[in-house]
């Protein structure tokens, strides 16, 4: 192990445990929601962390077509399938959170709705992606796929600004609608949670790109 990614590792352990610390101990309840405001460190986070993640499938995608290295796509398939873990994650903390403040765990709202779009034009990518055996043509047709697939990531982030939504709006261009130490404990739990993104990224990176090999190996054989 090279000594970047043993201070990768190291830093995301460190701020995984202030973040357990300053989510679960340091942030107090808040005046109206109580102790619901904890689920919102457990959404927020991995919401902004998916929309990373699809960023870095569009730009893998782009880069891929410009240059045809394979290790492009790989990044690209890599990064589809923690989006999809952490936009699951989204998801059911949402529902969570709906079901405590809106009485009903789904309610059709703008963001639910453009959110589960995405979950859905993303999965179908990776299945697309799985079900092709091929390298080239999956990282051909897999890089333009992650292209089409990005405007669903910009109607999910933009939604509670096009339509009526019950979703509260939290980071505004003027800064952050809440106190200060739950301010504080959001930031730390971004900040968690992009680095565990990154950790989780280089390790599903080398993975399949010894699959990659494995298949090449076996199909040279054959």
């Amino acid at each position: 192990m090279n000594r970047t990614r043993l201070l990768l590792y190291i830093a995301t352990m460190i701020t995984g445990v202030i973040y357990i610390y300053m989510t679960w101990i340091f942030a107090p309840p808040e005046a109206t929601l109580h102790e619901l405001i904890r689920i919102l460190f457990q959404h927020v986070a991995p919401a902004l962390t998916a929309y990373l993640a699809f960023g870095v499938t569009l730009i893998s995608s782009i880069l891929y077509l410009w240059k045809s290295d394979i290790r492009y796509d790989l990044v690209s398939g890599a990064s589809i399938k923690i989006g999809l873990l952490f936009t699951t994650i989204t998801l059911l903390s949402g529902m969570q959170w709906a079901a405590a403040t809106w009485g009903s765990p789904w309610n059709w709202d703008p963001r639910e709705t453009t959110t589960l779009i995405l979950w859905i034009a993303y999965a179908c990518l990776l299945v697309y992606r799985a079900s092709i055996n091929d390298p080239e043509i999956r990282a051909q047709y897999g890089s333009l796929f992650g292209i089409i697939a990005f405007p669903a990531v910009i109607l999910s982030y933009l939604s509670i600004h096009l339509w009526n939504t019950l979703h509260p709006v939290v980071i505004t261009p003027i800064g952050l609608q809440m106190a200060v130490e739950h301010g504080m404990t959001l930031g730390i739990s971004i900040i968690a949670i992009i680095l565990l993104y990154i950790m989780i990224l280089d390790i599903t990176y080398r993975v399949d790109k010894v699959n990659e090999k494995l298949m090449e190996y076996r199909m040279n054989r054959s």
